[in-house]
C-alpha cells in the first residue's frame, strides 16, 4: 500500500510551496543570464549559434521547482534544523511495541507485542503494525507539536487478521500516541470498532538503525 497524506497542525505546506516557487524563479533568472553570457562566450570561440543553444539550453522555473520540491520532499525536510523550524518530526524507521488490551475497568486482560514500521516523507506517511497474528495499516493521520512534551501522532487504521486466526476479525480503529521530544519513545491509547470492540494502551521504543 502506498503512503497517504497527513496533516501537521500549525504547519502550512502551501507556504513552503510559495518559497520553492520564488527560489525557482530566481534560479531560472540567474540561469538565463548565465546562458546569455555563455552564448556570447562560446561564439567567440567559433561555435555555431545553434550548437551553443543545445549545449547551454536554459533550465526554466518549472524544472527548478520540480527538482526543489522533490529534494525537499525526500531529503531536505529530514535535516534537524529544518524539522525544528517546520515542526515536522522524522518518524521513519521501526519501533518495538508492547501493548495491553484492557477491560472496562482499565485492567490489562491481554498483553501483546508488535513491530511498528513508519514510512514518512514531508507530504505522506504510512504506519504499519504487525503482531504476528494480524497486521494493520494507517488510513489517515495527523501530527501536532506539544511544547515541552513532544509530538502527538493521531491516526486511524484498518486491521486484518492473518490466515489461520479464525478468532480474529477485520476491524478499524484509532490510535493516539505521545512521542517524546527526542523521538525515541511513545505511549498512548488505541480503540477498535466495527468488527472488534476493544481498547488498550501501547508503548513504543524506537529501534536503533543498523547498517551503513
Amino acid at each position: 500500500m502506498q503512503p497517504h497524506e497527513y496533516s501537521v497542525i500549525g504547519h502550512s505546506r502551501a507556504s513552503i510551496g510559495r518559497y520553492l516557487g520564488v527560489a525557482a524563479g530566481l534560479l531560472a533568472s540567474i540561469t538565463a543570464v548565465l546562458v546569455t553570457l555563455g552564448l556570447d562566450l562560446v561564439q567567440k570561440f567559433g561555435v555555431s549559434n545553434e550548437a551553443a543553444k543545445v549545449v547551454l539550453f536554459p533550465v526554466n522555473a518549472t524544472t527548478f521547482y520540480l527538482i526543489g520540491h522533490l529534494a525537499f520532499e525526500k531529503w531536505v525536510w529530514r535535516r534537524k534544523f529544518v524539522q525544528t523550524l517546520l515542526g515536522v518530526p522524522d518518524l521513519n524507521g521501526e519501533w518495538d511495541c508492547q501493548g495491553e488490551t484492557r477491560d472496562q475497568d482499565g485492567n490489562a486482560i491481554h498483553c501483546w507485542h508488535a513491530t511498528v514500521t513508519i514510512s514518512q516523507t514531508w507530504e505522506k506517511i504510512r504506519v504499519y503494525l504487525n503482531t504476528g497474528q494480524s497486521s494493520s495499516r494507517s488510513k489517515s493521520a495527523s501530527l501536532v507539536k506539544e511544547p515541552g512534551r513532544g509530538y502527538v501522532l493521531m491516526y486511524s487504521y484498518q486491521n486484518e487478521p492473518k490466515i489461520g486466526e479464525p478468532e480474529l476479525r477485520s476491524h478499524v480503529g484509532y490510535c493516539e500516541l505521545l512521542l517524546n521530544e527526542e523521538l525515541t519513545t511513545a505511549e498512548g491509547d488505541y480503540f477498535n470498532n466495527k468488527g472488534r470492540i476493544t481498547f488498550g494502551r501501547m508503548k513504543l521504543v524506537r529501534k536503533e538503525k543498523t547498517g551503513g
